[in-house]
């Protein structure tokens, strides 16, 4: 599984952010409602990491409009 830093998970209400990857840690932030919402941070394996995300969904990015040439 390939991780970026930035990607937001979510499993009903619950969302996970990836804060700060290392080779063999993660850095996530979980909070509900909201992705961009306070929450708490958490570190763990990358392996265990990955295993908390089994079930998960990959929340698409949202693209930016560039602004119209005029």
């Amino acid at each position: 599984m390939r991780l970026y830093q930035d990607e937001i998970y979510r499993k009903g209400e619950t969302f996970i952010r990836i804060i700060r990857l290392d080779r063999y840690e993660v850095e996530f932030k979980t909070s509900t409602g909201d992705p961009k919402a306070e929450g708490s941070v958490a570190v763990l394996v990358k392996k265990e990491f990955c295993r908390l995300l089994k079930g998960m969904t990959l929340v698409p990015p949202v693209k930016k409009d560039a602004a119209p040439l005029s």
